[in-house]
């Protein structure tokens, strides 16, 4: 009667609210090997984290399905993996592969850490296929992390599981002497975990920038813990709300100038603890918004005047002007801190080059949010064309929806070839002209919409060319 008790429970625990809980199932896993009496595996679940690979599990174990089935894989280091009914009395060649009319399960992918102990649910290359099979990780398997569902656990035991994935196997990772296990309910852990202890970052800390790492203590028994950020004291709405196996998370995309509350509740698969006492914090001044030049301008002015609009709170402003995204100090061609208006000029740029730029706000010596980065073009170098082995007498339509017309005259050589970039200085199309014929084709089918520079190049120089995709 307690069983289908359990059973209804789980069947009927996503009306539930969370945070209430739910007591984890508990069994004992006996083993034998070759007949003998090896040892036993004690497991609980997590119904508050996989319900329904929990309810799955349990009405497994309440028909006995599990009985007589064995651990048909074992790879040291790694897992063992048992469930299969074709391990009953199927040929060897057939475990692990499981019966096509068995029920699956839907992925219940979490962030619970694959260590040592944890048992998951098996499963093909879909991601809902997971049935009866399940495993034990007998050493940290971290890169499973995300891909497989984790829904519980060994509490006592591992030195089976040890002998187990020590025991000679085949070249398929088959035990050469067949490890049965018989299944049966035990009970429930009720226990509440407690609640985390905030360790950074400190209670009232200012300057908090648009990613930040949170840590926090371990709770013992807790195998998930959710962090919560909120502007309001009493957490009524949840600005951020970040799950994870270990004891810190990462929140990106802060809002700045802004006053933050913190906490996080630990989970151990059946309950959640009471929230942490909250810790507050003030993320760094905002990120300003760019002006000019624009996000992907062409034409712009060697010497541009760089704009941006004022930030509350923001004294001084840092300029950044680059030739790579990624701003590296060998990149990097203008970087001035501590500009006290929202406009800089910056000269001496090179014509026909793409650049990369950004501003970062600052609070006195507390340094604020960057800006995205914007990239732009400048204006095309001044040359005498008629002095090129070639004439661009017609670039046609321009703008275009598929391709280009080329025509070409006065030509003193046999190859040209025509570079076409986007705004991010990556060739996106390479073609070679044979310069006998005086029309072609450049076909822009597989380019996205956007701006390009079109470069028509010959070992006599070359020029370039504005090009827009409709």
């Amino acid at each position: 009667m307690k069983k289908l008790l359990l059973s209804f429970i789980l069947a009927t625990w996503s009306v539930v609210a969370l945070a209430q809980g739910i007591d984890k199932p508990q069994y004992q896993i006996v083993t034998h090997r070759a007949g003998t009496y090896l040892g036993t595996i004690n497991i609980e679940l997590f119904p508050l984290i996989a319900p329904l690979h929990t309810q799955n599990f349990d009405s497994l174990v309440n028909e006995q399905f599990f009985d007589s089935t064995a651990f048909h894989r074992v790879v040291p280091g790694f897992v063992i993996q048992g469930g299969d009914p074709n391990t009953i009395s199927g040929p060897i060649s057939t475990w692990g592969q499981g019966q096509p009319w068995q029920q699956t399960v839907p992925a219940e992918f979490n962030a619970v850490r694959h260590v040592r102990g944890i048992l998951g649910a098996a499963r093909d290359n879909d991601p809902n296929s997971a049935n009866s099979q399940f495993y034990i990780c007998v050493a940290n398997s971290t890169f499973l992390d995300g891909n497989y569902t984790v829904y519980g656990k060994v509490t006592s035991g591992m030195n089976i599981v040890d002998t187990i994935v020590a025991s000679p196997r085949n070249a398929n990772d088959v035990p050469l002497q067949k490890i049965e296990m018989f299944v049966t309910y035990t009970g429930v852990n009720d226990s509440i975990p407690t609640a985390p202890t905030l360790n950074s970052p400190a209670n009232g800390a200012t300057g908090i920038l648009n990613t930040q790492q949170f840590t926090f203590s371990n709770v013992p028994g807790a195998v998930l813990y959710t962090l919560q950020l909120s502007t309001d004291v009493n957490f009524s709405t949840i600005n951020h709300s970040v799950n994870t196996g270990g004891t810190s998370a990462i929140v990106s995309n802060l809002m700045g100038s802004t006053n933050y509350y913190w906490r996080v509740i630990a989970n151990n698969g059946g309950h959640e603890s009471p929230p942490s006492s909250p810790r507050s914090f003030t993320s760094a001044t905002a990120a300003t918004t760019l002006i000019f030049p624009a996000d992907s301008a062409l034409g712009v002015s060697t010497n541009p005047v760089f704009q941006w609009s004022p930030v509350t709170n923001a004294t001084s402003y840092t300029l950044q002007v680059s030739t790579s995204a990624t701003f590296t100090t060998q990149t990097m061609v203008y970087n001035t801190v501590g500009i006290s208006s929202t406009s800089q000029q910056v000269t001496g740029l090179n014509p026909n080059t793409l650049y990369y730029w950004r501003v970062r706000t600052a609070n006195g010596t507390e340094q604020g949010f960057y800006s995205p980065k914007f990239v732009f073009s400048t204006l095309l170098t001044t040359i005498d064309e008629s002095a090129l082995p070639f004439q661009l007498l017609q670039l046609y339509p321009n703008p275009t929806h598929d391709q280009l017309i080329l025509v070409v005259d006065d030509i003193k050589i046999d190859i040209l070839s025509a570079i076409l970039k986007d705004m991010k200085g990556k060739t996106v199309l390479t073609q070679s002209i044979d310069t006998r014929e005086k029309q072609h084709q450049i076909h822009l089918h597989n380019i996205p919409q956007g701006a390009y520079l079109l470069e028509l190049k010959s070992a006599g120089g070359s020029i370039n060319r504005k090009v827009i995709k409709l």
